[in-house]
């Protein structure tokens, strides 16, 4: 988990790197930082995590407002994706058994 600013404040993610279209996020379903986003042709958001091997499509306006909403909420509130993330791992199932 990181504490990197990464949605700006008019609500668009901040390049990771200049011209390269990909940006760091986190991942709303592990809430690890390292998540990147990239926009396709259509104008849709891909959210890639490595840690928990997800990929999310934005493709609706109401997702995209709502995967924004959930960033800005993580940032102010970083405390927030300890306990997530201890009640992810709480109520996992475990598959071993």
């Amino acid at each position: 988990m990181t504490a990197n600013f990464r949605i700006g404040e008019d609500g668009y993610p901040v390049p990771e790197k200049p011209n390269n279209g990909t940006f760091k996020c986190s991942c709303p379903i592990c809430m690890d930082g390292s998540a990147n986003l990239s926009i396709s042709k259509k104008n849709n958001w891909i959210v890639r995590c490595p840690t928990c091997s997800i990929i999310l499509y934005l493709n609706s306006i109401t997702s995209i407002n709502l995967f924004r909403g959930l960033q800005r909420f993580i940032d102010v509130d970083p405390e927030h994706q300890v306990k997530h993330t201890a009640g992810i791992v709480r109520y996992a199932p475990d598959i071993g058994k």
